[in-house]
C-alpha cells in the first residue's frame, strides 16, 4: 500500500507545489524488477471513517457546494479535479502492471465508509456509495468518471500496463515536471 499511503501523506502534509518529485516517482516505481504489481491511488483504508478520500483531501467542503455545473466556478474544485486526474494518471502509468479502481473512487466519491458498529448506533447511513452522483448530468463527478474511462480505454488501445516497467527520463524538482517516462 505504499502508493495510496504516499498520496494521502502528501495531501495531508504538503501543498502540491511542495511535492518532492523524485521521492514520489521512486515510490511509484519501487518494486521488484519484472514482478507484476497492482497499482491504485487510494484504498478502502482512506475511505473508512477517520480519514478522507483523495477527492475530499483535494476539494474538502467545496464538494458540498460547488460540484454542480450550475454553481459558481470554484478554483478549489477545478484544481482538485485536475489534480485528482493527474494523481490517477501518474499512478496508472508508473505504478504497476495493473490498475485498480473500486467503490466510487473512479469518480471522486466524496464520503467515507462507515459500517454498522456500536460507535455509530449500528447505522447503515455511510455503508453505501452514491452511484447516482456520477449519473446526475449537472454534477461534475461525471468529469472524473469520464477521465477514468478514457484513461482505461487508452491503456487498452496502447497496452502500457503490459509493457516493461517505465523508464523515467526527466524529473525536475524546481519546475515540478514530475516525469517524462515511457514504457515499451
Amino acid at each position: 500500500m505504499a502508493i495510496p499511503d504516499k498520496w494521502i501523506k502528501l495531501l495531508k502534509h504538503k501543498s502540491d507545489d511542495e511535492w518532492d518529485m523524485g521521492n514520489l516517482i521512486h515510490t511509484l516505481t519501487n518494486r521488484r524488477w519484472m514482478e507484476g504489481n497492482v497499482a491504485y491511488a487510494e484504498s478502502h483504508d482512506q475511505a473508512l471513517v477517520g480519514d478522507k478520500t483523495i477527492a475530499f483531501w483535494l476539494m474538502d467542503k467545496e464538494m458540498y457546494t460547488h460540484m454542480s455545473t450550475l454553481s459558481d466556478q470554484s478554483l478549489i474544485i477545478d484544481r482538485g479535479i485536475a489534480l485528482h486526474k493527474l494523481i490517477r494518471y501518474v499512478t496508472h502509468g508508473l505504478g504497476g502492471e495493473a490498475y485498480l479502481n473500486f467503490i466510487g473512487n473512479e469518480f471522486g466519491h466524496p464520503e467515507w465508509l462507515d459500517f454498522p458498529r456500536a460507535g455509530n448506533n449500528s447505522s447503515y447511513h455511510y455503508a453505501r456509495r452514491q452511484w447516482n452522483l456520477v449519473d446526475d448530468d449537472i454534477l461534475k463527478y461525471k468529469f472524473l468518471n469520464n477521465w477514468d474511462a478514457a484513461m482505461n480505454h487508452t491503456e487498452q488501445k496502447y497496452g502500457w500496463l503490459a509493457a516493461h516497467p517505465a523508464y523515467v527520463s526527466t524529473k525536475h524538482q524546481d519546475d515540478k515536471v514530475g516525469d517524462t517516462y515511457y514504457r515499451v
